[in-house]
């Protein structure tokens, strides 16, 4: 598989507008505006018991353990 270009999607950018602005008004619109689908995806999951994830560090933990059972991605 060939090499990838890099992507024009400055993920910093976004996270600027997210922690800095209005999440709905500001941040999302800005997300879909520059979302380059050539160059990122996203994924989507539902955990089987979400009882189970009362607390926020409990999704997290869940979140990081899952990622961690994946091949490092290649970075540019």
């Amino acid at each position: 598989c060939p090499p990838c270009a890099p992507s024009p999607f400055i993920l910093d950018e976004f996270k600027r507008k997210y922690s800095n602005e209005d999440t709905l008004g500001v941040a999302l619109p800005h997300f879909w505006e520059h979302f380059d689908r050539e160059g990122w995806s996203l994924w989507f999951a539902q955990y089987r018991f979400p009882e189970e994830l009362s607390q926020t560090f409990m999704s997290c933990n869940l979140i990081t353990g899952e990622s961690l059972q994946h091949p490092p991605l290649p970075r540019f």
